[in-house]
């Protein structure tokens, strides 16, 4: 990567003025009106060998000055080294990247691959996706697809909520209702029907019912927890009965997912490690990690360090009940001896950070974790909100379902498209397929352009449009570049070798591509693709700049129209490249 390579180049130069120790790193200029990068450290190595920072500056100058590529090299300011790169050496470095797949972002090195579990959408049986699983299952699957490109070997969990109460609660209250199904005979272990007695929106309108039933009487309650405790003792009918409300949920939340363009690697659910827990907790009591607690029994997390109180982690509650935090301490253990990974991703919401600390503190604690290993993260982030400032609702008022929130972007896209007048040669299938992917592109890239842990105003009218900070807007930059690089074909123009820049507007967009590697790597490192999205948009800006200054079809000189059409098929790609790991797809034409 190209500021690896500087910040090699200035380490070594350092290095030879008699300066072994201290930070060296090269960064993009903060005026790029001045200069293309800069490096500061000569005022951090100041105060240890005691003396001025320009002085340490002016005696790493000549060594720098030997560096072939690099130009303006001076000093400004209290110390700061500037210089730019020399066209030449732009264009040399472009050359290299029409050679190489990856378009210039090398993968990881090899020991910081590994596993990665990624712990990401977080559905719950019976009841309907809505847009809080918008950030969760979008911002999962970017970082899925980071891991992938850098090298890594990851998987994605859905981590289904399909166990505990809230089971017993619909079986409970199918009971109530529909005593005469074949589930509820005790006396029988089937065989039971293969259909499931209820659908997808039964379902959804059943739990709330249920669960407020529950909460109000203590008969309802009782009888959901005896209907949780048989249902996790293995009743045949509550497991055959539980294995359908699995099932339509799963298919609902398969095409609500899918139509963001989330995949999944593993369906597991909660249920998954019932059976691990009561070993689990009984070597946590026998090791000493689990004690007694008024009746519950919990694992002590707190440190002498800790700032605030750190409450404990309760395995059981009074009731000899498992709670989610056993859960996903099971679910640590079962991944570490199903998958082995080194690093677990849990995308989940910012509200559940101490929740998150709690568990992985308790991992430790119980030798679930040995030595760092595997490396547990919370990934959290913020809400999505409607214009109001509050979470995004319905027209009617009521929480809004991700279908619905991807249907109004599809319209919106349509509405959009009718505004741009498409290519008379489109025809109606195209068209709506377009539609599709510009809408998903709109919801994709307005959660995936702002920073995970803020939270966002969800505008539709904003984000469909085809100028500024969107997804449209996006997707149109890469098809406009195809279409150049089309009709450059059309006309029998080949490409040529990449020439050194001649104008601003062909170095901005240089300097913009030879900086992708450098951003890719940052969003993962950081969890945070918005770094992948700002560049996107950034490069989209200074390849219209000079788009607009450039004529590329009408150069005259052959060999400069196919130096400008590499510089511009240099583009397409890596826009492609780039939307595709924020799960962004363009059209071929528009």
């Amino acid at each position: 990567m190209l500021l690896d390579d500087l910040t090699r180049a200035f380490k070594a130069a350092f290095q030879a003025a008699g300066f072994d120790s201290g930070p060296v790193e090269v960064a993009p200029s903060n005026r790029p009106d001045l200069c293309q990068f800069q490096c500061n450290a000569a005022l951090a190595l100041a105060k240890a060998v005691g003396r001025a920072p320009r002085e340490v500056a002016n005696s790493v100058l000549p060594h720098l000055a030997r560096v072939p590529g690099l130009i303006g090299l001076e000093i400004a300011g209290p110390g700061f080294i500037n210089f730019s790169l020399a066209d030449d050496e732009l264009a040399r470095r472009l050359e290299a990247m029409r050679a190489d797949a990856r378009l210039g972002c090398p993968e990881l090195a090899p020991d910081a691959r590994g596993t990665v579990v990624i712990d990401y959408g977080g559905p719950n049986v019976a009841k309907a996706m809505h847009v809080g699983h918008l950030r969760a299952g979008i911002l999962g699957d970017s970082l899925h697809r980071l891991a992938t490109f850098l090298g890594a070997r990851a998987i994605g969990d859905v981590h289904l909520g399909d166990w505990g109460l809230p089971m017993g609660i619909l079986i409970a209250e199918l009971a109530r209702r529909r005593p005469e199904l074949p589930y509820f005979d005790a006396g029988t272990s089937g065989p039971y029907p293969k259909n499931s007695p209820v659908t997808i929106e039964e379902l959804n309108a059943l739990y709330p019912e249920a669960a407020q039933r529950a909460d109000a009487d203590p008969a309802a309650r009782e009888a959901a927890r005896v209907a949780t405790f048989e249902l996790q003792q293995g009743r045949p009918g509550y497991r055959a009965l539980w294995q359908h409300f699995v099932d339509v949920s799963v298919a609902e939340a398969k095409a609500d997912f899918a139509s963001l363009g989330v995949a999944f690697d593993l369906w597991y659910g909660e249920s998954r490690v019932n059976d691990r827990i009561p070993a689990l907790v009984a070597r946590l009591k026998e090791a000493g990690v689990a004690l007694p607690s008024e009746g519950a029994v919990i694992v002590p997390v707190a440190r002498a360090s800790d700032r605030k109180p750190m409450p404990p982690l309760m395995l059981e509650n009074s009731e000899g009940g498992a709670t989610y935090g056993t859960t996903d301490l099971a679910t640590i253990e079962d991944r570490i001896e199903a998958l082995d990974p080194d690093l677990i991703l849990y995308v989940v919401d910012q509200r559940q950070h101490l929740h998150f600390e709690q568990v992985f503190r308790a991992a430790e604690a119980g030798g679930l974790i040995k030595g760092g290993r595997p490396a547990c993260e919370h990934v959290g982030f913020g809400t999505v909100n409607g214009i109001d400032g509050k979470p995004l609702k319905t027209r009617a008022g009521g929480v809004m379902r991700l279908a619905e929130l991807v249907e109004q972007a599809i319209q919106a896209a349509r509405r959009r498209l009718d505004e741009i007048e498409l290519s008379e040669e489109i025809g109606a299938g195209e068209r709506e397929r377009i539609a599709e992917l510009v809408g998903l592109a709109t919801i994709r890239y307005a959660d995936l352009s702002n920073h995970r842990l803020t939270d966002y105003i969800f505008n539709i009218d904003k984000f469909s449009r085809f100028e500024g900070r969107t997804g449209p807007y996006l997707c149109y930059a890469a098809v406009r570049a195809n279409s150049i690089l089309e009709k450059a074909a059309a006309a029998g123009s080949k490409e040529a070798p990449i020439q050194a820049p001649s104008t601003a507007a062909a170095r901005d967009v240089a300097l913009a591509l030879l900086d992708f590697g450098r951003r890719v790597h940052e969003a993962y490192a950081k969890r945070a693709p918005n770094t992948v999205a700002e560049h996107a948009y950034e490069l989209a800006q200074k390849f219209n700049a000079f788009y607009h200054q450039h004529h590329i079809l009408s150069e005259d000189a052959p060999d400069r129209r196919g130096a400008l059409l590499a510089l511009a098929r240099l583009v397409r790609d890596q826009m492609r490249l780039a939307l595709g790991l924020l799960g962004i797809a363009t059209p071929e034409r528009m």
